[in-house]
Protein backbone atom coordinates (compact mmCIF):
# COMPACT_ATOMS: atom_id res chain seq x y z
CA UNK A 1 0.00 0.00 0.00
CA UNK A 2 1.14 3.13 -1.08
CA UNK A 3 1.89 5.47 2.16
CA UNK A 4 -0.71 8.99 2.89
CA UNK A 5 0.22 12.07 0.67
CA UNK A 6 2.76 14.10 2.61
CA UNK A 7 3.05 18.14 1.74
CA UNK A 8 5.94 20.85 2.22
CA UNK A 9 5.53 24.40 1.99
CA UNK A 10 8.31 27.03 2.02
CA UNK A 11 9.48 30.06 0.58
CA UNK A 12 12.30 28.73 -1.63
CA UNK A 13 11.79 25.07 -3.25
CA UNK A 14 15.02 23.54 -4.57
CA UNK A 15 15.08 20.48 -7.31
CA UNK A 16 18.24 18.82 -7.33
CA UNK A 17 20.83 17.54 -4.84
CA UNK A 18 24.09 17.87 -6.49
CA UNK A 19 26.44 21.24 -6.32
CA UNK A 20 24.55 23.57 -7.78
CA UNK A 21 21.06 22.45 -5.44
CA UNK A 22 23.32 22.73 -2.37
CA UNK A 23 24.64 26.24 -3.16
CA UNK A 24 20.86 27.10 -4.21
CA UNK A 25 19.68 25.80 -0.95
CA UNK A 26 22.69 27.29 0.91
CA UNK A 27 22.21 30.86 -0.73
CA UNK A 28 18.72 30.61 0.45
CA UNK A 29 19.23 29.58 4.05
CA UNK A 30 21.77 32.28 4.73
CA UNK A 31 19.43 34.97 3.38
CA UNK A 32 16.43 33.84 6.01
CA UNK A 33 14.09 31.94 3.56
CA UNK A 34 12.58 28.81 4.66
CA UNK A 35 14.16 26.02 2.41
CA UNK A 36 13.04 22.51 1.28
CA UNK A 37 15.43 20.78 -0.91
CA UNK A 38 14.16 17.73 -3.16
CA UNK A 39 16.56 14.83 -4.48
CA UNK A 40 15.69 11.20 -5.57
CA UNK A 41 19.02 9.91 -4.06
CA UNK A 42 20.91 10.86 -0.78
CA UNK A 43 21.71 14.52 -0.68
CA UNK A 44 25.63 14.49 -0.20
CA UNK A 45 25.90 11.03 -1.96
CA UNK A 46 25.18 11.21 -5.21
CA UNK A 47 25.24 12.41 -9.02
CA UNK A 48 28.48 13.66 -10.67
CA UNK A 49 29.61 16.21 -8.10
CA UNK A 50 30.50 13.46 -5.93
CA UNK A 51 32.99 11.84 -8.55
CA UNK A 52 34.16 15.16 -9.97
CA UNK A 53 37.66 15.84 -10.58
CA UNK A 54 37.39 18.62 -8.21
CA UNK A 55 38.32 21.81 -10.16
CA UNK A 56 36.74 24.67 -10.80
CA UNK A 57 37.60 28.05 -13.02
CA UNK A 58 38.63 30.46 -10.43
CA UNK A 59 39.60 34.12 -11.04
CA UNK A 60 42.41 35.88 -8.46
CA UNK A 61 42.39 39.40 -9.24
CA UNK A 62 45.63 39.74 -8.42
CA UNK A 63 46.67 37.15 -10.44
CA UNK A 64 44.58 37.40 -13.61
CA UNK A 65 43.53 39.51 -16.39
CA UNK A 66 39.52 40.24 -17.04
CA UNK A 67 40.54 40.99 -20.65
CA UNK A 68 42.57 37.96 -21.10
CA UNK A 69 39.90 35.70 -19.66
CA UNK A 70 37.64 37.32 -22.06
CA UNK A 71 39.47 36.87 -25.27
CA UNK A 72 40.62 33.05 -24.37
CA UNK A 73 36.35 32.29 -24.06
CA UNK A 74 35.79 34.21 -26.76
CA UNK A 75 38.05 32.11 -28.91
CA UNK A 76 37.11 28.69 -27.64
CA UNK A 77 33.55 29.26 -27.53
CA UNK A 78 33.70 30.29 -31.38
CA UNK A 79 31.97 33.68 -30.28
CA UNK A 80 29.04 32.14 -28.74
CA UNK A 81 29.21 33.17 -25.32
CA UNK A 82 28.30 36.62 -23.11
CA UNK A 83 31.36 38.88 -22.94
CA UNK A 84 29.24 40.81 -19.50
CA UNK A 85 28.11 36.90 -18.24
CA UNK A 86 31.69 35.93 -18.24
CA UNK A 87 32.73 39.22 -16.26
CA UNK A 88 29.74 38.49 -13.90
CA UNK A 89 31.27 34.69 -13.38
CA UNK A 90 34.81 35.36 -13.09
CA UNK A 91 33.69 38.12 -10.00
CA UNK A 92 31.32 35.76 -8.64
CA UNK A 93 34.05 33.08 -8.32
CA UNK A 94 36.52 35.20 -6.93
CA UNK A 95 33.70 35.83 -3.99
CA UNK A 96 32.06 32.86 -3.71
CA UNK A 97 35.21 30.41 -3.36
CA UNK A 98 36.46 32.40 -0.78
CA UNK A 99 33.88 32.26 0.79
CA UNK A 100 33.91 28.70 0.49
CA UNK A 101 37.18 28.61 1.86
CA UNK A 102 35.99 30.47 4.85
CA UNK A 103 33.82 27.34 5.62
CA UNK A 104 36.47 24.90 6.08
CA UNK A 105 36.09 23.50 2.61
CA UNK A 106 39.22 21.12 1.10
CA UNK A 107 41.39 23.52 -1.44
CA UNK A 108 44.80 22.41 -2.04
CA UNK A 109 46.75 25.23 -0.58
CA UNK A 110 50.48 26.40 -1.61
CA UNK A 111 52.91 26.84 1.43
CA UNK A 112 51.27 30.45 1.84
CA UNK A 113 48.13 29.34 2.11
CA UNK A 114 46.92 30.72 -1.52
CA UNK A 115 44.89 28.20 -3.68
CA UNK A 116 46.49 26.13 -5.97
CA UNK A 117 45.53 26.00 -9.37
CA UNK A 118 45.94 23.89 -11.92
CA UNK A 119 45.26 23.78 -16.10
CA UNK A 120 42.58 21.56 -17.43
CA UNK A 121 40.92 22.12 -20.89
CA UNK A 122 41.04 25.76 -22.33
CA UNK A 123 42.18 27.32 -19.20
CA UNK A 124 45.09 27.43 -16.34
CA UNK A 125 42.69 28.76 -13.54
CA UNK A 126 41.21 25.92 -11.33
CA UNK A 127 41.49 25.64 -8.27
CA UNK A 128 41.05 21.73 -6.77
CA UNK A 129 39.64 19.78 -4.08
CA UNK A 130 38.15 16.18 -3.70
CA UNK A 131 34.46 16.60 -4.94
CA UNK A 132 33.21 13.61 -2.61
CA UNK A 133 34.33 15.40 0.49
CA UNK A 134 33.23 18.61 -0.52
CA UNK A 135 29.35 17.05 -1.26
CA UNK A 136 29.21 15.41 2.56
CA UNK A 137 30.80 18.92 3.63
CA UNK A 138 27.77 20.96 2.07
CA UNK A 139 24.95 18.42 3.15
CA UNK A 140 26.21 19.16 6.67
CA UNK A 141 26.14 22.81 6.05
CA UNK A 142 23.12 22.59 5.16
CA UNK A 143 21.70 20.59 8.29
CA UNK A 144 23.21 23.44 10.30
CA UNK A 145 21.40 26.36 7.92
CA UNK A 146 18.14 24.56 9.28
CA UNK A 147 17.01 23.39 5.26
CA UNK A 148 14.74 20.23 5.22
CA UNK A 149 15.88 17.87 2.85
CA UNK A 150 13.85 15.45 1.51
CA UNK A 151 15.66 12.65 0.22
CA UNK A 152 15.04 9.83 -2.58
CA UNK A 153 11.97 11.48 -3.51
CA UNK A 154 11.79 11.93 -7.92
CA UNK A 155 10.23 15.27 -8.75
CA UNK A 156 8.02 14.79 -11.96
CA UNK A 157 6.04 17.96 -12.45
CA UNK A 158 6.21 21.30 -11.45
CA UNK A 159 3.10 23.12 -10.57
CA UNK A 160 1.70 26.08 -11.64
CA UNK A 161 -0.86 28.80 -11.02
CA UNK A 162 -1.78 31.27 -14.19
CA UNK A 163 1.42 30.74 -15.69
CA UNK A 164 3.51 31.24 -12.87
CA UNK A 165 5.45 28.37 -10.89
CA UNK A 166 4.45 27.63 -7.02
CA UNK A 167 5.82 24.09 -6.24
CA UNK A 168 6.19 20.64 -7.99
CA UNK A 169 4.81 17.38 -7.03
CA UNK A 170 6.97 13.84 -6.74
CA UNK A 171 7.06 10.20 -5.55
CA UNK A 172 9.43 8.32 -2.95
CA UNK A 173 11.51 5.70 -4.89
CA UNK A 174 11.35 3.24 -2.75
CA UNK A 175 7.20 3.57 -1.22
CA UNK A 176 5.58 5.08 -4.02
CA UNK A 177 4.42 8.13 -1.59
CA UNK A 178 3.49 11.07 -3.12
CA UNK A 179 4.98 14.38 -2.12
CA UNK A 180 3.38 17.71 -2.83
CA UNK A 181 5.60 20.86 -2.17
CA UNK A 182 4.16 24.21 -2.24
CA UNK A 183 6.51 27.07 -2.49
CA UNK A 184 6.65 31.26 -3.45
CA UNK A 185 9.71 30.93 -5.74
CA UNK A 186 11.14 27.37 -7.28
CA UNK A 187 14.61 26.62 -8.29
CA UNK A 188 15.26 23.83 -10.99
CA UNK A 189 18.79 21.83 -10.27
CA UNK A 190 18.03 18.47 -11.41
CA UNK A 191 21.10 17.79 -13.87
CA UNK A 192 22.03 17.16 -17.45
CA UNK A 193 20.74 14.65 -19.42
CA UNK A 194 23.70 12.04 -19.64
CA UNK A 195 21.60 9.27 -21.45
CA UNK A 196 22.59 7.10 -18.21
CA UNK A 197 26.20 7.26 -19.76
CA UNK A 198 29.66 5.35 -18.32
CA UNK A 199 30.92 8.22 -16.67
CA UNK A 200 30.95 8.06 -12.72
CA UNK A 201 27.71 9.50 -11.14
CA UNK A 202 25.76 9.91 -14.22
CA UNK A 203 23.66 6.88 -14.28
CA UNK A 204 20.91 9.08 -12.74
CA UNK A 205 21.40 12.19 -14.97
CA UNK A 206 18.19 12.08 -17.57
CA UNK A 207 16.92 15.08 -17.99
CA UNK A 208 13.28 15.11 -16.20
CA UNK A 209 14.50 18.60 -14.77
CA UNK A 210 13.71 19.53 -18.70
CA UNK A 211 10.89 17.71 -19.46
CA UNK A 212 9.66 19.45 -16.32
CA UNK A 213 10.62 23.00 -17.47
CA UNK A 214 9.17 22.65 -21.35
CA UNK A 215 5.93 21.46 -20.34
CA UNK A 216 5.67 24.53 -17.84
CA UNK A 217 6.97 27.01 -20.93
CA UNK A 218 10.29 27.36 -20.56
CA UNK A 219 12.57 28.59 -22.77
CA UNK A 220 16.40 26.77 -23.92
CA UNK A 221 18.80 28.19 -25.54
CA UNK A 222 21.00 25.92 -27.95
CA UNK A 223 20.24 22.54 -27.20
CA UNK A 224 22.40 21.35 -30.56
CA UNK A 225 25.49 22.04 -28.37
CA UNK A 226 23.66 19.38 -25.84
CA UNK A 227 26.28 16.72 -27.49
CA UNK A 228 28.97 16.17 -24.66
CA UNK A 229 31.87 13.46 -25.20
CA UNK A 230 34.50 13.00 -22.63
CA UNK A 231 36.80 10.05 -23.30
CA UNK A 232 36.69 7.10 -21.28
CA UNK A 233 38.53 3.59 -20.72
CA UNK A 234 36.83 1.87 -22.83
CA UNK A 235 36.34 -1.55 -19.74
CA UNK A 236 35.71 0.92 -16.94
CA UNK A 237 34.44 4.09 -15.77
CA UNK A 238 37.20 6.83 -14.84
CA UNK A 239 36.90 10.36 -13.96
CA UNK A 240 39.57 13.36 -13.92
CA UNK A 241 39.83 13.86 -17.94
CA UNK A 242 40.27 17.61 -17.99
CA UNK A 243 43.01 17.62 -15.50
CA UNK A 244 44.72 14.23 -16.79
CA UNK A 245 44.84 16.06 -20.63
CA UNK A 246 46.78 18.73 -19.24
CA UNK A 247 48.81 17.41 -16.81
CA UNK A 248 50.90 14.77 -18.72
CA UNK A 249 48.01 12.23 -20.21
CA UNK A 250 48.44 11.22 -24.02
CA UNK A 251 46.57 9.94 -26.83
CA UNK A 252 48.16 7.61 -29.31
CA UNK A 253 46.78 5.59 -32.13
CA UNK A 254 47.45 2.04 -32.90
CA UNK A 255 50.40 2.98 -34.46
CA UNK A 256 52.13 4.30 -31.92
CA UNK A 257 51.48 7.99 -33.45
CA UNK A 258 50.54 10.78 -30.78
CA UNK A 259 48.09 11.99 -32.88
CA UNK A 260 46.28 14.87 -31.51
CA UNK A 261 49.02 17.24 -33.18
CA UNK A 262 47.25 17.05 -36.22
CA UNK A 263 44.04 18.35 -35.05
CA UNK A 264 45.01 20.97 -32.60
CA UNK A 265 48.61 22.12 -33.06
CA UNK A 266 48.05 24.40 -30.12
CA UNK A 267 46.92 22.23 -27.47
CA UNK A 268 47.58 18.67 -29.01
CA UNK A 269 46.48 16.19 -26.39
CA UNK A 270 44.87 18.58 -24.06
CA UNK A 271 42.19 19.94 -27.06
CA UNK A 272 38.81 20.78 -26.23
CA UNK A 273 36.39 18.02 -25.88
CA UNK A 274 34.92 18.20 -29.31
CA UNK A 275 38.09 18.52 -30.79
CA UNK A 276 39.16 15.36 -29.08
CA UNK A 277 36.43 13.33 -29.81
CA UNK A 278 36.49 14.05 -33.75
CA UNK A 279 39.77 13.37 -34.15
CA UNK A 280 39.53 10.17 -31.95
CA UNK A 281 36.38 9.04 -34.50
CA UNK A 282 38.38 10.31 -37.54
CA UNK A 283 41.53 8.05 -36.77
CA UNK A 284 38.97 4.85 -36.15
CA UNK A 285 36.95 5.73 -39.65
CA UNK A 286 40.21 5.77 -41.33
CA UNK A 287 41.81 2.48 -39.67
CA UNK A 288 43.92 3.51 -37.35
CA UNK A 289 41.99 2.83 -34.39
CA UNK A 290 41.98 1.78 -31.49
CA UNK A 291 43.02 4.77 -29.11
CA UNK A 292 44.93 4.72 -26.38
CA UNK A 293 45.65 6.63 -23.22
CA UNK A 294 48.42 6.84 -20.94
CA UNK A 295 49.74 9.23 -17.47
CA UNK A 296 53.63 8.51 -18.15
CA UNK A 297 54.69 12.10 -18.47
CA UNK A 298 52.68 13.13 -15.46
CA UNK A 299 54.75 14.80 -13.09
CA UNK A 300 55.53 13.30 -9.53
CA UNK A 301 53.91 16.17 -7.66
CA UNK A 302 50.64 16.09 -9.66
CA UNK A 303 51.14 12.21 -9.53
CA UNK A 304 50.49 12.60 -5.82
CA UNK A 305 47.75 15.39 -6.02
CA UNK A 306 45.77 13.10 -8.21
CA UNK A 307 45.96 10.19 -6.33
CA UNK A 308 43.72 13.00 -3.59
CA UNK A 309 41.74 14.79 -5.75
CA UNK A 310 40.47 11.55 -7.73
CA UNK A 311 40.70 8.65 -5.79
CA UNK A 312 38.07 6.53 -7.24
CA UNK A 313 40.21 6.96 -10.93
CA UNK A 314 43.20 5.09 -9.14
CA UNK A 315 40.69 2.49 -7.84
CA UNK A 316 39.45 1.52 -10.73
CA UNK A 317 42.47 1.19 -12.50
CA UNK A 318 44.08 -1.17 -9.54
CA UNK A 319 41.03 -3.39 -10.03
CA UNK A 320 41.67 -4.05 -13.27
CA UNK A 321 45.04 -4.59 -12.80
CA UNK A 322 46.78 -1.27 -14.40
CA UNK A 323 49.43 1.04 -13.51
CA UNK A 324 48.12 4.48 -15.48
CA UNK A 325 51.89 5.69 -15.28
CA UNK A 326 53.21 2.80 -17.27
CA UNK A 327 50.41 0.63 -19.32
CA UNK A 328 48.65 2.90 -22.37
CA UNK A 329 44.38 2.14 -22.12
CA UNK A 330 42.29 1.60 -24.93
CA UNK A 331 40.61 4.73 -24.56
CA UNK A 332 36.57 5.06 -26.50
CA UNK A 333 34.60 8.71 -26.13
CA UNK A 334 32.46 8.74 -23.76
CA UNK A 335 29.16 10.01 -24.24
CA UNK A 336 27.59 12.47 -21.35
CA UNK A 337 24.76 13.94 -23.53
CA UNK A 338 23.67 17.79 -22.19
CA UNK A 339 26.25 17.86 -19.16
CA UNK A 340 28.56 20.60 -19.35
CA UNK A 341 27.41 21.52 -22.47
CA UNK A 342 26.91 24.72 -24.14
CA UNK A 343 23.04 24.74 -23.81
CA UNK A 344 20.54 24.78 -21.19
CA UNK A 345 17.13 26.96 -20.14
CA UNK A 346 17.59 30.76 -20.96
CA UNK A 347 18.39 32.35 -17.83
CA UNK A 348 16.68 36.42 -17.76
CA UNK A 349 19.12 38.21 -15.82
CA UNK A 350 21.84 37.61 -13.50
CA UNK A 351 19.64 36.14 -10.93
CA UNK A 352 19.29 33.28 -12.71
CA UNK A 353 15.55 33.78 -13.22
CA UNK A 354 14.27 31.99 -16.24
CA UNK A 355 11.29 32.51 -18.74
CA UNK A 356 8.45 31.37 -16.33
CA UNK A 357 7.75 33.31 -13.22
CA UNK A 358 9.10 32.01 -10.16
CA UNK A 359 11.42 29.53 -11.78
CA UNK A 360 15.10 30.05 -11.36
CA UNK A 361 17.73 27.42 -12.84
CA UNK A 362 21.55 26.46 -12.20
CA UNK A 363 23.97 23.64 -12.69
CA UNK A 364 23.47 21.60 -15.93
CA UNK A 365 19.81 22.81 -15.94
CA UNK A 366 20.73 26.32 -16.88
CA UNK A 367 22.80 27.85 -20.49
CA UNK A 368 26.18 26.62 -19.23
CA UNK A 369 26.89 28.17 -22.91
CA UNK A 370 26.53 31.76 -21.93
CA UNK A 371 29.97 31.18 -20.45
CA UNK A 372 31.53 28.14 -22.92
CA UNK A 373 29.25 28.82 -26.46
CA UNK A 374 29.35 26.14 -28.58
CA UNK A 375 32.19 23.87 -27.25
CA UNK A 376 31.28 21.35 -24.56
CA UNK A 377 33.46 19.87 -21.75
CA UNK A 378 35.37 22.84 -21.08
CA UNK A 379 37.75 21.67 -17.92
CA UNK A 380 36.90 23.41 -14.57
CA UNK A 381 33.73 25.29 -15.67
CA UNK A 382 31.46 22.75 -14.94
CA UNK A 383 31.33 22.43 -11.67
CA UNK A 384 32.01 26.18 -11.44
CA UNK A 385 28.90 26.79 -13.20
CA UNK A 386 27.14 24.62 -11.10
CA UNK A 387 28.89 26.58 -8.02
CA UNK A 388 28.24 29.99 -9.12
CA UNK A 389 24.76 29.95 -10.70
CA UNK A 390 23.79 27.75 -7.56
CA UNK A 391 24.42 30.00 -5.56
CA UNK A 392 22.97 33.56 -7.25
CA UNK A 393 20.14 31.46 -7.59
CA UNK A 394 19.39 30.77 -4.33
CA UNK A 395 20.07 34.06 -3.61
CA UNK A 396 17.96 35.23 -6.51
CA UNK A 397 14.89 33.34 -5.58
CA UNK A 398 15.52 34.22 -1.74
CA UNK A 399 15.03 38.01 -2.72
CA UNK A 400 12.14 37.42 -4.80
CA UNK A 401 10.05 36.18 -2.08
CA UNK A 402 10.29 39.95 -0.47
CA UNK A 403 6.55 41.27 -0.84
CA UNK A 404 5.52 38.22 -2.47
CA UNK A 405 2.64 35.41 -1.54
CA UNK A 406 2.12 32.22 -1.31
CA UNK A 407 0.11 31.49 -4.32
CA UNK A 408 -2.76 28.93 -4.12
CA UNK A 409 -2.20 25.37 -5.37
CA UNK A 410 -4.40 24.33 -8.10
CA UNK A 411 -6.48 21.24 -6.79
CA UNK A 412 -7.17 19.96 -9.83
CA UNK A 413 -4.10 20.02 -11.46
CA UNK A 414 -2.30 18.02 -8.46
CA UNK A 415 -5.10 15.57 -8.83
CA UNK A 416 -4.41 15.44 -12.49
CA UNK A 417 -0.76 15.44 -11.67
CA UNK A 418 -1.07 12.61 -8.90
CA UNK A 419 -3.08 10.18 -11.68
CA UNK A 420 -0.27 10.92 -14.12
CA UNK A 421 2.37 10.17 -12.00
CA UNK A 422 1.15 6.76 -11.28
CA UNK A 423 -0.07 6.05 -14.75
CA UNK A 424 2.14 3.26 -15.47
CA UNK A 425 2.88 1.43 -12.15
CA UNK A 426 1.74 -1.82 -12.98
CA UNK A 427 1.48 -2.11 -16.75
CA UNK A 428 2.07 -5.04 -18.04
CA UNK A 429 3.66 -5.26 -21.77
CA UNK A 430 6.64 -7.01 -23.68
CA UNK A 431 8.91 -3.83 -23.31
CA UNK A 432 11.55 -3.86 -20.35
CA UNK A 433 12.68 -0.80 -18.90
CA UNK A 434 16.90 -1.90 -19.65
CA UNK A 435 15.57 -2.35 -23.47
CA UNK A 436 13.84 0.93 -23.27
CA UNK A 437 17.23 2.60 -22.16
CA UNK A 438 19.78 1.10 -24.68
CA UNK A 439 16.86 1.85 -27.80
CA UNK A 440 17.06 5.37 -26.57
CA UNK A 441 20.84 5.29 -26.67
CA UNK A 442 21.13 3.76 -29.93
CA UNK A 443 19.68 6.72 -30.90
CA UNK A 444 21.88 9.23 -29.16
CA UNK A 445 25.41 7.51 -28.80
CA UNK A 446 26.51 6.62 -32.23
CA UNK A 447 28.97 8.87 -33.80
CA UNK A 448 26.87 9.71 -36.46
CA UNK A 449 24.21 11.53 -34.22
CA UNK A 450 26.08 13.50 -31.95
CA UNK A 451 30.08 14.00 -33.14
CA UNK A 452 29.54 13.63 -37.26
CA UNK A 453 26.59 14.59 -38.01
CA UNK A 454 24.20 15.16 -41.25
CA UNK A 455 20.39 16.35 -41.59
CA UNK A 456 19.80 12.92 -43.16
CA UNK A 457 21.19 11.12 -39.84
CA UNK A 458 19.41 13.75 -37.44
CA UNK A 459 16.06 13.02 -39.21
CA UNK A 460 16.36 9.25 -39.03
CA UNK A 461 16.65 10.23 -34.85
CA UNK A 462 13.78 12.05 -34.42
CA UNK A 463 11.91 9.11 -36.49
CA UNK A 464 13.04 6.58 -34.38
CA UNK A 465 12.11 8.55 -30.80
CA UNK A 466 8.31 8.73 -32.13
CA UNK A 467 8.64 4.80 -32.71
CA UNK A 468 10.05 4.84 -29.40
CA UNK A 469 8.25 6.79 -27.46
CA UNK A 470 5.28 4.88 -28.99
CA UNK A 471 6.34 1.39 -27.56
CA UNK A 472 7.21 2.79 -24.74
CA UNK A 473 3.68 4.44 -23.99
CA UNK A 474 2.20 1.03 -24.97
CA UNK A 475 4.44 -1.98 -23.76
CA UNK A 476 6.58 -0.60 -21.01
CA UNK A 477 6.88 -2.91 -17.78
CA UNK A 478 6.55 -1.48 -14.45
CA UNK A 479 6.54 -3.33 -12.20
CA UNK A 480 7.57 -1.12 -8.86
CA UNK A 481 8.25 1.87 -7.30
CA UNK A 482 12.38 1.73 -8.74
CA UNK A 483 10.29 0.50 -12.18
CA UNK A 484 8.18 3.74 -12.03
CA UNK A 485 11.55 5.80 -11.19
CA UNK A 486 13.29 4.76 -14.30
CA UNK A 487 9.96 5.30 -16.63
CA UNK A 488 10.53 8.50 -15.78
CA UNK A 489 13.86 8.97 -16.35
CA UNK A 490 12.99 7.38 -19.60
CA UNK A 491 10.81 10.24 -20.75
CA UNK A 492 13.41 12.82 -19.41
CA UNK A 493 15.76 11.53 -22.08
CA UNK A 494 13.89 11.56 -25.15
CA UNK A 495 12.36 14.88 -24.41
CA UNK A 496 16.15 15.82 -24.17
CA UNK A 497 16.97 14.22 -27.29
CA UNK A 498 13.82 15.98 -29.37
CA UNK A 499 15.41 19.05 -28.13
CA UNK A 500 18.70 18.66 -29.11
CA UNK A 501 17.94 17.06 -32.85
CA UNK A 502 15.24 19.41 -33.44
CA UNK A 503 18.10 22.21 -32.55
CA UNK A 504 20.79 20.52 -34.33
CA UNK A 505 18.95 20.16 -37.89
CA UNK A 506 18.07 24.09 -37.55
CA UNK A 507 21.62 24.77 -37.48
CA UNK A 508 23.03 24.31 -40.87
CA UNK A 509 26.40 25.33 -39.97
CA UNK A 510 29.61 23.63 -38.07
CA UNK A 511 30.32 25.67 -34.64
CA UNK A 512 31.70 23.96 -31.48
CA UNK A 513 30.60 20.43 -31.05
CA UNK A 514 28.05 20.77 -33.88
CA UNK A 515 29.74 19.22 -36.75
CA UNK A 516 27.35 18.83 -39.72
CA UNK A 517 29.25 16.90 -42.80
CA UNK A 518 26.34 18.32 -45.18
CA UNK A 519 27.29 22.16 -43.95
CA UNK A 520 30.93 22.19 -42.76
CA UNK A 521 32.10 25.72 -42.11
CA UNK A 522 30.99 28.05 -39.56
CA UNK A 523 29.25 31.34 -40.96
CA UNK A 524 28.72 34.75 -39.65
CA UNK A 525 24.68 34.22 -40.48
CA UNK A 526 24.56 31.87 -37.85
CA UNK A 527 26.17 33.98 -35.05
CA UNK A 528 22.40 33.29 -33.39
CA UNK A 529 21.32 32.08 -30.10
CA UNK A 530 18.31 29.29 -31.48
CA UNK A 531 15.52 29.22 -28.94
CA UNK A 532 13.44 25.92 -28.17
CA UNK A 533 9.85 25.88 -26.54
CA UNK A 534 6.54 24.16 -26.91
CA UNK A 535 4.27 25.13 -29.06
CA UNK A 536 0.90 23.28 -29.37
CA UNK A 537 2.80 20.12 -28.82
CA UNK A 538 5.56 20.36 -30.79
CA UNK A 539 9.24 22.25 -30.11
CA UNK A 540 9.63 25.30 -32.28
CA UNK A 541 12.66 26.80 -32.72
CA UNK A 542 13.45 30.89 -33.19
CA UNK A 543 16.64 32.56 -33.35
CA UNK A 544 17.92 35.85 -30.98
CA UNK A 545 20.96 37.39 -32.90
CA UNK A 546 24.34 37.20 -30.77
CA UNK A 547 24.54 40.81 -29.51
CA UNK A 548 27.51 41.77 -31.19
CA UNK A 549 27.47 45.45 -29.69
CA UNK A 550 28.29 43.35 -26.52
CA UNK A 551 31.60 42.39 -27.93
CA UNK A 552 32.74 46.08 -29.41
CA UNK A 553 32.00 47.12 -26.05
CA UNK A 554 34.39 44.81 -24.67
CA UNK A 555 37.08 44.70 -27.36
CA UNK A 556 36.58 41.44 -28.60
CA UNK A 557 36.40 40.01 -32.44
CA UNK A 558 33.13 38.38 -33.75
CA UNK A 559 33.52 35.02 -34.66
CA UNK A 560 33.70 34.03 -37.44
CA UNK A 561 36.49 36.30 -38.34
Amino acid sequence: MIPKTEQKSADVLVLGGGMAGCMGACAAAMAGRSVVLVDKAWVGGSGESCFAAGDMLYFDPEQDSLQEWLERWNRNGNGMFDPEWMEWYAKSSTEIINMMNTWGMDFEKDADGRFKRKPGRGHNHAVVFPGFKMMRKLRARLEKLGVTIVDRVQVTDLLTNSGEVVGATGFHVRTGQFHIFHAKNTILSTGSCSFKGQYHGQDMESGEGNTMALRAGAEFTNMEFSNCYNSTARDFDICGMSRFQRLGGRFTNALGEAFMDRYDPVNKDGALLHILVRAMTTEVNEGRGPIYFNLKNMSAEDRELSYRIVPTFFAACKSCGIDPFEDSVEWIPGFMGSTSSGSGLTLKSFACDTTVPRLFASGDMANQGLLIGSIAGAGAVHLGWACISGFRAGEGAAKACEGTELLPLDEEQVEAVRKKTFAKLGHEGRLSIDEAIYRIQSCVIPAKYNIIRSGENLKEALTALDRIEEDIENEIIVRNTHELMLYHELCGMLTTARLTFTSALERKESRGSHYRTDYPEMKKEWNVWLKSKLKDGKIEITREPVQTEKFERYGLPVYPL
